[in-house]
């Protein structure tokens, strides 16, 4: 998508040039025709590319659910109320659905999201790979990209103190 630019993006609670290792991601979304950022952060970045900006609360202020290694599903409820004018990222794209008149987009609570997503999963997991990408020695390993652990994320990344540790000093560390 940022190598063969499109007219619109839709961004969910990401932060492209701090997420990606396109250097060029922030050229390609100031030339799109529409970028629509779906954020908890109106960063000056981001207020640069985007022309419509639609608050969403973050992780910690919304119902979630891990599933761990051994695939059992662990939800847990937000810490927090979104604030201000932030709703969930789930109802945000709810809205948006009833508005674009999409079926399929009448979820009433981040349980039923839950649920819906844990069918989807549970019935594929039981089946061998169905897809067709095929391993190929004529292509080159990807690099591997250590992040520093005070930099994954917009709400430790936006952390003053942690920021002044030295794990929040430390540069991202490319191995090729």
């Amino acid at each position: 998508m940022l190598q063969a630019p499109l007219s619109s993006y839709l961004l969910f609670g990401v932060e492209p040039w701090e997420d990606a290792l396109d250097s060029e991601c922030l050229r390609t979304l100031a030339a799109a025709e529409r970028v629509i950022a779906i954020t908890p952060f109106a960063s000056p970045a981001l207020r640069e590319v985007a022309h419509v900006l639609l608050p969403m609360g973050t992780y910690a202020e919304t119902f979630g659910t891990y599933v761990n290694f051994e695939g059992r599903w662990q939800s847990f409820p937000g810490a927090a109320q979104p604030v201000g004018e932030a709703r969930p990222g789930w109802k945000v794209l709810r809205v948006l659905g009833n508005a674009l008149g999409l079926s399929a987009f009448e979820y009433q609570s981040a349980e039923e999201v839950r649920d819906e997503v844990q069918r989807a999963c549970i019935e594929p997991l039981a089946t061998a790979y169905a897809g067709s990408l095929e391993p190929s020695a004529s292509r080159q390993p990807a690099a591997v990209v250590d992040v520093p652990m005070y930099h994954i994320d917009a709400l430790v990344r936006r952390a003053p103190s942690l920021q002044r540790t030295r794990q929040g000093r430390a540069a991202p560390s490319i191995y090729e």
